[in-house]
């Protein structure tokens, strides 16, 4: 007699994940493809507007910051508005950079 196998399942909350992961893949393929459009130089900006919706899924979706105590929330804010300040920093050299023609090369 062989022994009965038991069928392993996900547990329920995999299907949820599965969408979410996969929407934070497309959303990163906008703002990959954002980022090959020739846009001008005050329109760069809108490159990062894909992130909102990314930080958003990640907060809300993978670190379930609404079902955490007062503490999570406090500090998930904090993390949120270090993350505003880094990817601003990180920005401004993309977004102040000017281009100079070089002249008089041998």
């Amino acid at each position: 007699m062989s022994p009965q196998r038991q069928q392993r399942t996900l547990p329920p909350e995999t299907g949820r994940l599965v969408r979410l992961w996969l929407a934070l893949l497309l959303l990163g393929g906008i703002e990959f493809g954002l980022s090959f459009l020739p846009l001008g130089h005050r329109a760069r900006p809108l490159v990062i507007l894909p992130a909102i919706p990314m930080i958003v899924a990640v907060a809300v979706g993978f670190m379930n910051v609404t079902k955490g105590p007062a503490i999570v929330r406090v500090f998930a804010v904090a993390a949120l508005f270090w993350l505003l300040i880094l990817l601003g920093l990180g920005s401004l050299d993309a977004l102040t950079r000017i281009d100079y023609a070089v002249t008089g090369l041998h």
